[in-house]
């Protein structure tokens, strides 16, 4: 359908007259009276009939004018539009899960987000998200380097080895650990998991595989294995659950300089770091 028959069909019907139209259009009069009566063939549709020497709407042409005329309109103002900022756009968070669960009351704590949609990627799918424009800003401790994509260091926070009290004898040479299923690929160091353990030095015996952390969470406070977390993590884990499924550190065999896990907030090259992103940074900043 041509927009500008459209646009000089409304002008038509605004003005009731082919003498005004054509004068405010500055077009010759058989020229608009051609181009309505091409949208009318384009169409299908009876949208005038003559009375006396003017044209007046038919019931479908009235009906065609309520629809097109606030289309045509969306459609003259969309280049205006598409060059303003929209105020009202959910800024978009992404993370991985056992990050998102847990950061997330702190996050909503330390910035006033009038909309937030919170994204949940497994490292590399997050960093193509912020590339391809799907995701604002992510947060990240196993990043996985992607051209246009830029890592800043935000904070490091402490890991460790946590299960239910008393549930393991540490003396136990294999203990059992719950892991993530999914493997990391693309990574510079040689970490292989989600929760960042070094396996090639320290290899730990694998009970079961999860994809979800809050999982491994659950299995651990039931007894069953033992899981290398974020101490920020059970820390606010144990503040909601009862005491008796509360999760306590374990020795670890990673020394604990090593423990200490460097969180990045990644953005796409060339953006300047907005409120929500300084915000970000000062909450990740805040936790223990």
């Amino acid at each position: 359908m041509d927009i500008d028959r459209v646009r000089y069909f409304c002008v038509l019907a605004k003005t009731g007259s082919i003498t005004k139209a054509s004068e405010i259009l500055r077009i010759s009069q058989p020229a608009l009276s051609k181009a309505i009566k091409l949208l009318g063939t384009e169409t299908g549709l009876h949208l005038t009939e003559r009375e006396g020497r003017g044209l007046i709407l038919t019931e479908t042409g009235m009906r065609f004018l309520q629809t097109a005329e606030p289309l045509l309109g969306s459609w003259l103002n969309l280049s205006k539009d598409m060059q303003q900022p929209v105020a009202s756009e959910h800024f978009r968070v992404g993370s991985f899960e056992v990050f998102t669960t847990y950061f997330l009351s702190v996050l909503l704590k330390s910035y006033p987000f009038c909309s937030l949609d919170l994204q949940e990627f497994l490292p590399g799918q997050l960093e193509q998200s912020i590339c391809q424009r799907r995701t604002d800003v992510g947060i990240t401790y196993v990043p996985i380097p992607t051209p246009k994509v830029v890592f800043k260091e935000a904070t490091k926070i402490s890991m460790g080895v946590f299960g239910l009290k008393n549930a393991f004898d540490v003396k136990e040479l294999d203990l059992p650990f719950v892991v993530p299923l999914a493997p990391l690929e693309g990574t510079p160091s040689k970490v292989v998991g989600l929760d960042g353990w070094p396996d090639h030095k320290f290899p730990r015996k694998f009970a079961y595989r999860v994809t979800l952390m809050q999982s491994a969470i659950e299995i651990c406070s039931q007894g069953l294995a033992l899981a290398y977390l974020p101490e920020f993590v059970v820390n606010l884990y144990n503040q909601k659950a009862v005491t008796k499924y509360q999760l306590v550190q374990y020795p670890c065999a990673i020394p604990e300089k090593q423990r200490k896990q460097s969180v990045y907030i990644i953005h796409r090259q060339g953006e300047k770091e907005g409120p929500e992103i300084r915000a970000i940074a000062k909450a990740l900043r805040s936790l223990p």
